[in-house]
């Protein structure tokens, strides 16, 4: 119960979902121009948001790691991330409210929930939680273009291995019901044999 007070204490002093961008100084130097180029009509409050979210169209290397760490700490501590929070809120508490935050504890738990069962989580977190993947992937993407970015993103992979395995998991188990089905249903058929032929 403590850490959803603190939960709801948090999304209720960022009510935007995200913070000022000109409060992290390496964020405002190295993206000064791919933020003019790419978020030219956010508020300072909502650019975070919007480099996170086009990390793709980024240009420069200096930009692309200061997204590249923002995303990463957002990942890591899922405070840092409070559209993700808002929209997680409830799941967090009901089925992650023991977990420590920190060294992305909560997003694995949120995720082995979803993978044990697709419908433990509410739809919104759910949503939520595949948009952060994808950004996740892009995210790893881009680093992989610069070493000093890389080792930065490698939590950020292990997390898109953990959504993608789910798939192929889910996947292989269909195949699998699929060609029991078949197998049984030749099975039947072949056991039948062909009718007697009448004597006459």
């Amino acid at each position: 119960w403590t850490y959803l007070l603190d939960i709801k204490a948090v999304v209720s002093t960022q009510s935007t979902g995200v913070a000022d961008y000109t409060l992290d100084p390496l964020l405002a130097k190295y993206c000064e121009g791919d933020i003019k180029q790419i978020c030219p009509e956010a508020g300072e409050d909502q650019v975070e948001a919007c480099l996170r979210e086009r990390i793709m169209e980024v240009r420069s290397e200096d930009c692309t790691k200061q997204v590249v760490r923002l995303i990463t700490e957002a990942h890591s501590d899922v405070h840092l991330d409070p559209l993700l929070l808002r929209a997680c809120q409830k799941d967090i508490g009901y089925l992650c409210g023991r977990i420590t935050p920190g060294r992305g504890q909560v997003i694995e738990c949120l995720q082995a929930n979803e993978q044990r069962d697709k419908m433990s989580l509410t739809p919104t977190c759910s949503h939520m939680l595949k948009s952060r993947v994808q950004m996740w992937s892009n995210a790893y993407n881009r680093a992989k273009q610069y070493d000093s970015a890389l080792e930065m993103a490698e939590d950020l992979y292990a997390a898109v291995q953990a959504s993608q395995n789910k798939h192929e998991i889910l996947a292989y188990v269909l195949l699998s019901l699929g060609l029991l089905i078949f197998v049984a249903f030749c099975g039947g058929r072949c056991s039948k044999g062909k009718p007697p032929s009448k004597l006459y």
